[in-house]
């Protein structure tokens, strides 16, 4: 029996639609299903706001590449891969390639995630071809002629075919030289040139290389420290952090693992973890960390060059690039707590004191924290790290944190006989400052007179005078 040309019009109505316009952070909502213990449910994008951003801008021509550095669990691999591949999939046909770490984990990925995702919706399910051939482990076909293939870095992946949209998934942990050819990122590149303004390219990852310079001081907040993989392209790119508001000052700030407040004397990484807060950097006060939802619900990113005012008026001009950079920190991660990111950070610092082995703890800077790894080093305090810590209290002024003063007096003799003195300021830890420096020279017997501390007992008087007696504000 022949097929019904009226069947074969209704089935294929759908691929001479014109793509859907709807932003992807809105459409995924409807297309996209996460395993979740064992079931498929919908991706909730509620509850991940700070990936709506970065999703969206996957979709502007006037980016050719999206980058976004994070920990784990800010569920930025499903919302950014997963969920534009359903998407074009289901709403805009295009030829896309999806490059894993390796061909493992390609098929890993493509068995355990993709494909249970493309079957679970009726959207998606019903845009595979139909012919069983057409969809395998790394390779599927879509009825509307167009190609999605998860592959893994290699000279034949990224060699001679052009990809509309191609996608690198977990960065850092990539080979960065592909078959001496160059970079993946690079080489995706290429392969989305023949496409112009329309071509993209997206690479996400946790930082995974050490700091190359750890003395190299930013010249930038947003900037991060020179090193290879991720953090390198997002340097490349307009550098967007995410910020939080106080709710106390109003002042928007970063949220970072350093602005965590626990206990870093309890020996114990377990009692140390046991209440974590964060503080605002502008006013000091601690915000709870069940707070984080709505915090993450008002968050804004931030480019490089912006700031935002306490009613959240945006300000500043803005680094332009073709690449959207996006940088993200551990403590706004939705599936990781802050008790969870001290006790790990806790636990590797004893290892390393106890082993010498930091590789626990350059995995939790990494994947916890979202930072780059320093190895510790017998001396990590630069001429600019001390530069960048001073700070001008006045001239002759006691800083509020001095308790007490102590002043010294050398006593020099000969033709310029005199006493030096000098007064410094202690603080509860003993650190100190010294307040001032100076000489006592001319004595009070007739004469104007020299001082001679060795042969006239009235010139010591001149210490209690001007030494003692001394008022510093």
């Amino acid at each position: 029996m022949y097929a019904s040309t009226t069947d074969q019009f209704v089935e294929n109505t759908d691929l001479i639609q014109a793509p859907k316009r709807e932003k992807l952070s809105k459409s995924v909502r409807k297309i996209l299903y996460v395993s979740q213990g064992g079931t498929m449910d919908k991706w909730d994008g509620d509850i991940v706001p700070y990936m709506w951003e970065p999703m969206d801008c996957l979709q502007l021509r006037s980016f050719s590449a999206v980058i976004f550095v994070g920990p784990a669990r800010t569920s930025k691999t499903v919302s950014l891969v997963d969920g534009w591949a359903v998407d074009t999939i289901a709403n805009d046909p295009a030829d896309m390639l999806i490059v894993q770490i390796s061909e493992e984990k390609a098929r890993e990925f493509s068995k355990k995630r993709l494909t249970p995702a493309i079957l679970a919706c009726p959207e998606t399910a019903a845009a595979l071809s139909p012919r069983a051939y057409d969809n395998n482990v790394h390779d599927k076909i879509l009825k509307a002629g167009n190609y999605l293939k998860i592959g893994w870095p290699s000279k034949n992946i990224f060699a001679s075919s052009d990809w509309k949209r191609v996608l690198l998934t977990d960065y850092d942990r990539m080979e960065q030289n592909v078959g001496g050819e160059g970079s993946p990122f690079l080489l995706a590149g290429k392969r989305t040139q023949t496409f112009m303004s329309s071509g993209m390219v997206l690479a996400e990852s946790s930082p995974g290389f050490e700091i190359t310079d750890p003395n190299f001081r930013l010249e930038h907040k947003h900037e991060a420290p020179p090193t290879e993989g991720i953090l390198s392209l997002y340097n490349q790119g307009d550098r967007r952090l995410f910020y939080w508001q106080c709710t106390d000052c109003r002042e928007w700030f970063e949220p970072d693992f350093d602005l965590l407040v626990w206990d870093k004397e309890e020996p114990d990484p377990s009692k140390a973890s046991e209440h974590v807060t964060m503080a605002c950097p502008h006013c000091g006060v601690e915000h709870e960390e069940k707070q984080k939802p709505e915090f993450n619900l008002k968050g804004r990113w931030l480019r490089q060059g912006e700031y935002l005012d306490k009613q959240g008026r945006k300000h500043g001009e803005p680094r332009i690039t073709r690449f959207a950079s996006f940088w993200q920190k551990g403590p706004t991660a939705t599936f990781q707590t802050w008790n969870e990111l001290v006790y790990k950070y806790k636990a590797a610092l004893i290892e390393y004191e106890r082993t010498g082995s930091f590789q626990s703890l350059k995995t939790t800077i990494n994947t916890d924290q979202g930072k780059a790894f320093t190895p510790p080093r017998e001396m990590t305090c630069s001429a600019g790290d001390l530069a960048d810590r001073a700070t001008n209290y006045g001239d002759r002024v006691v800083p509020e944190w001095v308790r007490f003063l102590t002043a010294a007096v050398d006593i020099q003799a000969g033709k310029n006989a005199r006493f030096v003195v000098q007064v410094i300021g202690w603080g509860v830890d003993l650190e100190h400052i010294v307040l001032d420096r100076f000489d006592i020279s001319q004595s009070n017997r007739p004469g104007n007179v020299q001082v001679k501390p060795g042969s006239y007992v009235e010139d010591w008087d001149l210490i209690t005078e001007q030494v003692i007696k001394k008022a510093i504000p």
